[in-house]
């Protein structure tokens, strides 16, 4: 074979230049995507576990004010005579206030195994909340927003006369 043999005619050599793409043009074509790939794969990403983040620390924040206001209330309970839905509502309002949650539906119910007042006797307050996940009452209202129900509940011996 000689070179005249593998030489391309000249009516064929713009049809074989079109069927070879041009490596520099592929590269020129890429270039820059990697960025745009980038950002867009951190924003999928990154969106997702970050409300994740937001709703896991309202939940535990709701956790702890809702074990802490059935503590505060069974306490309350015990050392009054008579315990007081209102001062056990006061209560709670400043425990989820201390973990950032305002306005959220806080339901206290008492259980004693005796006559309540009756030195010995143990008082149980069952606490249950409502909390809605982030960002779904401004999509959904309050009323129709998805919530988890929290409860917790706490028991104490109701104290002698002295105030044991």
């Amino acid at each position: 074979m000689t070179e005249s043999d593998l030489a391309v005619p000249e009516e064929h050599r713009d049809s074989v230049s079109e069927e070879r793409p041009d490596p520099v043009s592929k590269e020129r074509l890429d270039s820059g995507t990697a960025v745009i790939e980038f950002i867009f794969a951190s924003i999928v990403l990154l969106i997702p576990v970050v409300y994740l983040m937001l709703a896991i620390s309202q939940l535990q924040a709701a956790s702890y004010a809702t074990t802490s206001t059935a503590i505060s209330a069974s306490r309350i309970a015990a050392r009054d005579a008579d315990p007081s839905e209102r001062r056990a509502h006061q209560v709670a309002d400043m425990h989820f206030t201390d973990f950032g949650l305002t306005g959220v539906p806080i339901t206290i119910d008492y259980s004693c195994s005796g006559p309540c007042g009756q030195a010995g006797s143990l008082i149980t307050a069952r606490v249950e909340t409502k909390v809605s996940l982030p960002g779904f009452p401004l999509l959904f209202g309050t009323k129709h927003s998805p919530h988890i129900t929290l409860r917790a509940s706490h028991t104490d011996v109701v104290a002698t006369a002295g105030g044991d």
